[in-house]
């Protein structure tokens, strides 16, 4: 009678064992496209991407990510600084932004957990501006567009 308690003890071990074990940590994945929706309460966003394929079988994918109120959203713009960190005028540099802030049309690329569905761990925004003839258009953090002489 104590060896079938043991087979079944131990068979029950085996079965539950993966339940028990340790999860491998999420695989990160970068999504780029635009956001084509965003919810009211800025809990989510709607990125519309184009997949590897080029030509007419090119298809959209719509995917909705979920934000936390850790992930981390930056504005990327050209710096017109000389001084930039690298020395270089026309640098990249990131302005942070509030989730508020983000707006259909934005550019951007998600970086995401896909623990239980995609969960932003950051993104980076790029809203291109038209150029002005004359002088070059930049991007402020606001929103707004400034020239730049």
């Amino acid at each position: 009678m104590s060896r079938s308690v043991l087979v079944c003890v131990l068979a029950a071990l085996a079965l539950t064992g993966p339940a028990f074990a340790e999860r491998e940590p999420s695989q990160q994945q970068r999504h780029s496209g635009v956001i084509v929706a965003i919810a009211s309460d800025a809990g989510t966003i709607t990125v519309e991407e184009f997949g590897p394929s080029a030509g007419p079988d090119a298809t959209a994918v719509r995917r909705t990510i979920r934000l936390r109120p850790e992930t981390r959203i930056e504005l990327v713009v050209r710096s017109q600084d000389p001084a930039a960190a690298t020395g270089w005028q026309g640098d990249f540099t990131t302005v942070p932004l509030a989730s508020r802030e983000l707006h259909p049309g934005d550019f951007v690329t998600v970086t995401t957990e896909s623990t239980r569905g995609l969960v932003a761990s950051s993104i980076s925004v790029v809203r291109p501006v038209p150029p002005r003839q004359g002088s070059a258009a930049v991007a402020s953090p606001v929103g707004r567009r400034e020239l730049v002489r």
